[in-house]
């Protein structure tokens, strides 16, 4: 089967739809913690806190999603990170305390990191080699729709229903994601079971047996995964090498700018300039439409320079997307609201290649260029972590900022770092 027919299959939407809700769960928090704020009396600091916990918890959890990725099958990876994001997105609707709404969101972050580095590789794998990039891509694209979804729609959800009543419905969403993707990556499985039930219950049990470290897994598509146990020589060449790192890096320049825009926009739009919420949802959702338009295509082009071995041409992609994104950012602290629109939609175009770009580039480095084709889960899952794990302090400086210096001083600032962390890539060697 082709690629094109590929996107179509039943296993690869059920990753998208899971993707989707996915970011509806990362998104819908900060769209709707204005309401959050007045029911605890909090300022904005307290935003940065949230974020940055969920930070952590989606940083520090990368690195063992990707040895249990590279030791079992990633697809009961993916599975058990999807039931747990979504039940810890549930019950952040019921907290009384927003000591318990931090810890939650933790969890919430940990899920995601179970779900990524797994939803990359089985999703390139399902549709075959040399489509690398519009798998990554398709997740991109799948995650801004959700994003889209979670500011704009969740707004409207709050405002109607209540903020709790929200949150709650995303987890239990989330939720039926995770039995739909359980159902069709098994579905070979499955169909050896005729009772509905057992299908169901054969999912839970496998998962619980990975945990409990009493079953070794093959994934039985497309991939092998070997049987040995994972060599932590091989982990320490694959955490000290340059080009990784370096990949990291401008991976990390491009989080703190989507993580300071996707966070605090918002909030600045409703605010310091006095926007009601449905225009400043609107608004803050721009970057999140580009990018679901965008992505796929930056795949294709990334996947096109690939075939051609246009070695440089991914590299210097890689700088001016970052580069733009700093600009634009910068520009906030200057920019009236008519001008801040256009800077929202160029920022939302050129994140699309600069999320691509980073992690097709990092699964290249380690099956191409160092050999070692069962560790690219890892690799991918340790870039990301870098890059999340590496972003937790942004926003809570970025807030502290916005309380000492006012928000165009922040948004000059947070510019400044992007840049600081994406010119490094310039030394990266193919």
């Amino acid at each position: 089967m082709s690629p094109k027919s590929l996107v179509f299959s039943l296993p690869v939407f059920s990753i998208i739809f899971a993707r989707i809700l996915y970011a509806i769960n990362w998104f819908n928090i900060s769209s709707i913690f204005y309401l959050i704020l007045v029911d605890f009396r909090q300022d904005v600091s307290m935003l940065g806190l949230i974020t940055s916990s969920f930070l952590i918890g989606i940083g520090l959890f990368q690195i063992p999603a990707g040895i249990l990725s590279a030791k079992y099958d990633p697809k009961l990876i993916i599975v058990g990170g999807t039931l747990l994001l979504s039940t810890a997105s549930l019950l952040t609707g019921f907290v009384s305390e927003i000591y318990q709404m931090v810890i939650l969101r933790f969890l919430v972050g940990v899920g995601m990191a179970f779900f990524f580095g797994p939803s990359v590789i089985i999703i390139s794998n399902y549709l075959g080699k040399g489509s690398e990039g519009l798998g990554v891509g398709m997740l991109n694209s799948a995650h801004s729709l959700g994003g889209i979804i979670g500011v704009f729609g969740w707004i409207i959800l709050a405002d109607l229903l209540g903020w709790r009543t929200g949150l709650v419905f995303g987890g239990i969403l989330g939720l039926f994601s995770g039995v739909l993707l359980s159902y069709y990556l098994f579905k070979r499985q499955y169909l050896n079971d005729t009772n509905m039930g057992k299908k169901f219950l054969s999912s839970m049990r496998r998962i619980t047996e990975l945990f409990n470290g009493s079953i070794h897994y093959k994934f039985n598509h497309r991939i092998s995964v070997p049987n040995s146990q994972i060599s932590l020589k091989n982990l320490k060449k694959i955490m000290t090498n340059k080009s990784i790192l370096l990949v990291a890096l401008s991976l990390l320049g491009v989080q703190i700018g989507w993580m300071l825009v996707s966070t605090f926009i918002i909030v600045y739009l409703k605010i310091d300039l006095g926007l009601t919420s449905a225009l400043a949802g609107l608004i803050g959702m721009t970057t999140l439409i580009v990018n679901v338009l965008f992505a796929p295509v930056f795949g294709k082009i990334y996947d096109h320079f690939v075939r051609k071995k246009c070695v440089k041409l991914d590299v210097i992609s890689l700088v001016s997307c970052g580069l733009i994104i700093a600009v634009c950012i910068s520009l906030f602290s200057l920019a009236p609201l008519h001008l801040l629109i256009p800077l929202i939609v160029i920022i939302g175009i050129f994140a699309s290649g600069g999320f691509v770009i980073p992690y097709t580039l990092a699964r290249r480095i380690v099956v191409e260029n160092m050999g070692m084709p069962y560790y690219d889960v890892l690799a991918i899952s340790y870039v990301n972590g870098i890059s999340l794990l590496g972003a937790f302090w942004a926003p809570i400086l970025f807030s502290f900022m916005v309380k000492g210096f006012g928000y165009s001083i922040a948004w000059l600032t947070g510019g400044l770092l992007i840049a600081v962390f994406i010119i490094p890539i310039i030394r990266l060697r193919l």
